[in-house]
């Protein structure tokens, strides 16, 4: 579980929603209501391990338990079995505009020859930006990306982003639907309808977005 604010909440339950629409493993999610008397108890236990993050009263977001898992290492190589689930990744961090799985901070464990995807916490970056950009899809500029966990293990290796590609045209207005459904008013704001915006606009410019990840990746 995650003490942190509506607007993470929001962004961890859309990662995590998003990646399954993806094909990636990502913990289920769930929205934990959390009363005084627990968030008093936690809180003197942090302020003991002189840690004092907010403990927020009402829904915060947490995931089920994945067990077994093994923690990705810092600079480990793609395994022949995990190289789709990887390239699938990176495509996906591009998508949402995630800038925090990083080699030094991967957020990614694994299941079997799966890899399993966490944190989007920081994703969406594009709604700190000044001036919205008018194509979404274009990627010269993500600068970000070539610090990915996988930049370098994918980097002018020869990738298939088939799968991919046929689940981000299927990503339409009606499975954005279905996802918003999910989501506790408590955690709703105006930044999804610009994460909508966002999505659909690479959704409709399927061909050019793949293009872009795959000239990255060259």
């Amino acid at each position: 579980m995650k003490f942190i604010s509506a607007k993470g909440a929001l962004f961890e339950l859309l990662g995590s929603r998003l990646a399954t629409h993806f094909g990636i493993l990502v913990p289920e999610p769930a929205a934990v209501e959390i009363n005084k008397d627990f968030a008093d108890v936690v809180s003197e236990i942090l302020c003991r391990q002189l840690s004092s993050p907010k403990i927020g009263i009402g829904l915060n977001f947490g995931s089920r338990v994945v067990h077994p898992m093994t923690t990705w290492l810092t600079g480990r190589t793609i395994p022949d079995a995990m190289f789709r689930d990887a390239t699938a990744i990176f495509a996906f961090d591009a998508l949402i505009q995630n800038p925090d799985r990083r080699a030094i901070n991967p957020n990614l464990f694994t299941q079997g020859d799966s890899i399993c995807v966490y944190d989007h916490e920081t994703s969406f970056s594009f709604l700190l930006a000044i001036a919205r950009s008018v194509k979404p899809w274009n990627l010269e500029r993500e600068k970000y990306l070539e610090e990915h966990v996988f930049y370098t293990r994918l980097k002018s290796k020869r990738i298939d982003l088939s799968d991919f590609k046929n689940r981000l045209n299927s990503l339409n207005g009606r499975v954005l639907t279905e996802i918003k459904k999910d989501i506790p008013p408590e955690w709703m704001n105006s930044d999804f309808e610009r994460i909508e915006a966002h999505l659909l606009a690479i959704h409709e410019n399927t061909d050019d977005f793949i293009e872009q990840v795959t000239r990255r990746l060259a």
